[in-house]
């Protein structure tokens, strides 16, 4: 065999290698995503994951330091999922009004199509959260959902169209806790789903709008 031929063969295998352990990953969040949405963050073990994902359970220590990184995979990944269809929706959107009921009828669809997911997510961040208190940790999904709204906040701020005596920080979570019911409620909850956007949107704009603003933040 030349020296070619076996750097071919050695990459080959490498390149094996990294999707078997890429599919073994995948499998574990799948179980994972089912398991914390089921049982919730405290009932979900480490084991449990491993063995409806049909792994060792030694296999879930090679891609999760423990069952807390395996929790913060989870969100991630479903953080990415929502973020990249908001963006998608963002981008043909031409007034705030628009941004705002897009960014909830994403919330809203998401949470149909993957029921529980961003709940298990909220739920999870919290319990995370009392058990940790004290260290250090990376922001959670409401943290870093509260973050953007005030970034949203501040530039209208300047623009001159929401009230400039408005703490971003401060109005960001509320925004984002006022919004959320569209990530952790029922249909049955949301009734009709144009009619609770648009209110729901409304509410949001109306409280936001500075003296003067007009309908400038439907422009």
């Amino acid at each position: 065999m030349s020296t070619q031929s076996k750097i071919d063969a050695i990459d080959s295998r490498g390149a094996r290698q990294d999707q078997r352990r890429t599919e073994s990953r995948q499998r574990l969040l799948a179980a994972a995503r089912q398991l914390f949405v089921e049982r919730g963050y405290h009932d979900t073990r480490p084991q449990d994951i491993s063995r409806l994902a049909g792994v060792g359970h030694g296999t879930f220590y090679l891609y999760f330091s423990d069952k807390q990184a395996c929790f913060r995979a989870f969100v991630e990944q479903a953080q990415a999922e929502v973020d990249s269809l908001i963006m998608k929706r963002l981008a043909v959107c031409r007034t705030h009004e628009e941004r705002v009921y897009g960014v909830l009828e994403v919330s809203m669809d998401f949470t149909k199509a993957n029921p529980g997911v961003l709940k298990a997510a909220w739920a999870g961040h919290q319990l995370m959260s009392s058990d940790d208190s004290g260290s250090a940790t990376s922001l959670s999904i409401v943290e870093q959902w509260a973050e953007r709204w005030a970034e949203v906040i501040t530039r209208g701020q300047k623009a001159g169209l929401i009230w400039d005596d408005y703490d971003p920080k401060i109005i960001g979570y509320a925004v984002l806790m006022v919004t959320s019911v569209v990530s952790t409620g029922t249909r049955e909850a949301w009734g009709d789903k144009e009619h609770f956007l648009t209110n729901l949107t409304r509410f949001v704009l109306r409280g936001l709008a500075a003296p003067g603003a007009g309908g400038a933040l439907s422009s």
